[in-house]
């Protein structure tokens, strides 16, 4: 029996992991085989029998039949010259895939001329990759049909969709990976720190793998615990949502660490190697949304880390044969529907449904969107892991208040209950048990067993003419309500720069813009007093007999004794002067109740729905705004969707607007962020005050309006002020 295995590269990957200890096996058992690809590392070719194949390698390239047939003919001169003959199967692996626009026509050329093909499934465009799509959609018969030709899988979930589509189940074979070497499993030295839990994610930080979800567990762990993702992304697309996870960390001062290896070291004594995170890691988790084959799920036996996260109910199905199981995994994260508008969860689906659909040449009908809203809702539950990374980020924000830590809970086996005790608890247990037997099914001994057994399945079979599974079956499996995903649709388009969208950041004024407030100022209020002695009565302190002149005067006096051109006050400091309060005093509650009363103020109509559709759009929001530290509050869940960097309140640096200062340092921490002013909107609603001083740093402006501007020159007719702005006349005109 001779052999060829043909691939896109053997470029350190699962897949090329895979062919390389097949290889290996096919060598110990004396069979011709020879591994044909388009790109492979220096040296393999040295130590293994490759030949390298021009126009295999990933390519997005136009390729007509007479382009597929000339890579045809190297395949068949290159295997022939290896083997001394031409081969009896060809073995190809991720033909559909859609990284090469020749692949699945060569193979289909092979069909037609009734060789003997197996056909290794690995991963598949149609779940959750549809930017392949072109690729693979002219393609004529892209899943062959005939006796000679057999399939192998790598799960019983992707089988299952093949033999329901047509598929012969006696040609349709599960698989294991070939894991580990027959002789050794992996050595599980443990260093592990006493100071909290490490949780590892081993794994390459796309987007299937959930980085939000690690983020909330990591959240509501317990004090000390950290997590880390050993590996960035390469593709573009993937990276740019793992640095937005990364910022996102770094701002809030979460204790997530992301690309880890080789870059930074888990304790200050040891080294930054893959092996020391291994090591020192107390857990491994997993809050992947899809897995082909699952890894990690084998690693924590053969590692001993007990392994927390996510379960998948066809990886653990196939494990479990093997008796391959873990005790600490969830089906869902269920948090209130009420955290997530309808309106938004709404608008984000029917933007990601019609982009996937769209992907596969198609469009959603309404019965489509409202199944698929209908699937991922449980009770008034949503599920966490099937949220866009924008809602997700939104419910996290959330979850810094840790008031809301009691909230959010967890499914397993069909039970709820909440999360964060479970958490405690899951990480209590810190040793997984290790036993050779589960090794057993994975090492490259028994994936040799079996894939010389179904080689030689297919070389005892009569050849027959082709027939073809149609591609349509297999797409409906992963369109259909149940299997929607929003991390395996196509990720919304992000502002890159000024050639895409005139607008990376808005920031926002907040009184007047998105609130709606008195006129600013503190002045005497004979009529306010008696209910603001009752107020500071209520928190425990003696009030002065008018507390409205009280804080006046010492607003007052702050100004005149400040070298500041626009000076600011804090109140929390005047008033722990007023009421003589101890220093390490927390007036901030006392300062809300206050200003509640004396100073209501309510959100702007419309303004919930515009902020939601600029977060949404990717598009990053800050505060500038003279303010106080009742302010955020007064914003409610809102103010959770600014950036803690990009929100500068007047009262923490003692300035005030118009103070060119305050917009010198918007200016500087955009910066930081690769924005220039002249890609960020600034929002406000006085001319002079916001407008005026925003322009003057590079910024381009809007003026806020709740009515007609009746002053056909709202600008201080004082000096001449050449300032373009936008205008809006209410939330509800966006």
């Amino acid at each position: 029996m001779k052999v060829a295995i043909i691939h896109y590269h053997l470029e350190p990957s699962g897949v090329s992991r895979v062919i390389e200890r097949a290889s290996r096996e096919l060598t110990r058992r004396g069979i011709a085989h020879v591994i044909l690809v388009g790109k492979c590392p220096r040296g393999m070719t040295d130590t293994m029998p490759v030949r390298m194949v021009e126009g295999l390698a990933y390519s997005d390239s136009p390729l007509d039949r007479q382009g597929a047939e000339k890579i045809l003919d190297a395949l068949r001169a290159s295997a022939s010259d290896a083997l001394g003959a031409p081969p009896d199967i060809w073995h190809f692996h991720n033909h559909s895939l859609g990284k090469n626009r020749a692949v699945p026509l060569i193979v289909s050329m092979l069909a037609s001329q009734r060789e003997r093909l197996l056909l290794h499934i690995h991963d598949l465009a149609e779940d959750g990759r549809a930017e392949n799509r072109a690729n693979i959609a002219e393609c004529p018969n892209l899943y062959p049909l005939a006796p000679q030709i057999h399939y192998a899988f790598i799960n019983s979930r992707d089988r299952h969709h093949f033999i329901k589509a047509g598929l012969s189940a006696a040609n349709a074979h599960l698989i294991e990976n070939p894991v580990f070497n027959a002789d050794s499993i992996p050595n599980t030295s443990s260093n592990t720190p006493n100071t909290g839990a490490l949780l590892l994610c081993p794994a390459r930080g796309i987007r299937r793998k959930n980085i939000g979800e690690l983020i909330l567990l990591t959240q509501l762990a317990p004090k000390g615990t950290r997590a880390a993702i050993t590996i960035a992304p390469e593709n573009p697309q993937w990276l740019e949502i793992h640095e937005r996870w990364k910022n996102f960390c770094g701002a809030n001062r979460l204790p997530v660490e992301f690309a880890v290896v080789d870059r930074v070291a888990p304790t200050t004594s040891t080294d930054a190697s893959f092996e020391s995170w291994i090591s020192h890691a107390t857990h491994f988790v997993t809050c992947s949304i899809s897995e082909g084959f699952g890894l990690v799920f084998l690693e924590s036996h053969a590692y001993g880390k007990p392994l927390i996260g996510r379960k998948l109910p066809h990886i653990s199905h196939d494990l479990a044969k093997h008796g391959v199981e873990h005790t600490k995994l969830y089906e869902k994260i269920l948090i209130p529907t009420d955290w997530i508008s309808h309106e938004s969860l709404k608008r984000n689906l029917e933007s990601s449904l019609t982009r996937l659909w769209q992907a596969w040449n198609r469009e959603p009908n309404a019965d489509a969107i409202e199944s698929t809203i209908t699937s991922i809702e449980h009770d008034g539950f949503l599920d966490f892991g099937n949220l866009p990374e924008v809602l997700q980020e939104r419910v996290i924000r959330k979850l810094l208040d840790s008031s809301h830590h009691a909230t959010p809970r967890v499914l397993i086996d069909g039970k709820i209950s909440p999360l964060k005790p479970w958490i405690d608890d899951a990480l209590i247990h810190n040793h997984q048990s290790q036993t050779r037997q589960l090794f057993e099914g994975y090492s490259t001994t028994a994936h040799g067993e079996q894939l010389v057994g179904i080689l030689n399945l297919t070389l005892d079979q009569k050849t027959s003419t082709t027939g073809a599974l149609m591609p349509d079956q297999i797409l409906k499996a992963h369109l259909s309500a149940s299997e929607f995903h929003f991390l395996k649709s196509p990720a919304a388009p992000r502002i890159r720069s000024i050639d895409t969208s005139p607008f990376r950041a808005a920031i926002f004024d907040v009184y007047g813009t998105m609130l709606d407030a008195p006129a600013g100022g503190v002045k005497p209020d004979p009529d306010a007093d008696p209910k603001l002695r009752e107020i500071i009565k209520s928190f425990g302190y003696k009030p002065p007999e008018s507390p409205s002149n009280a804080l006046h005067a010492a607003i007052r006096h702050h100004h005149q004794r400040s070298a500041e051109e626009f000076p600011e006050v804090d109140l929390c400091e005047l008033w722990h002067q007023i009421l003589k309060a101890p220093e390490d005093c927390d007036l901030k509650d006392l300062i809300i109740s206050l200003e509640t009363f004396w100073h209501p103020s309510r959100i702007m109509p419309g303004l919930e729905n515009f902020l939601n559709e600029l977060h949404d759009s990717g598009i990053v929001l800050g505060i500038l705004s003279n303010a106080q530290i009742n302010t955020l509050p007064s914003l409610g869940h809102l103010a959770n969707l600014f950036e803690p960097d990009l929100t500068i309140l007047s009262y923490q640096h003692r300035i005030a607007k118009p103070s060119p200062a305050l917009f010198s340092q918007l200016a500087t921490r955009l910066k930081a962020r690769g924005i220039s002013p002249k890609n960020a909107l600034y929002i406000g609603n006085d001319p002079n005050h916001d407008i005026i001083p925003a322009h003057q740093k590079g910024f381009q402006t809007a003026l806020f309006a709740t009515h007609t501007v009746a002053d056909t020159n709202p600008f201080n007719t004082n000096a001449s002020h050449d300032c373009p702005t936008h205008m809006f006349v209410g939330w509800h005109q966006t």
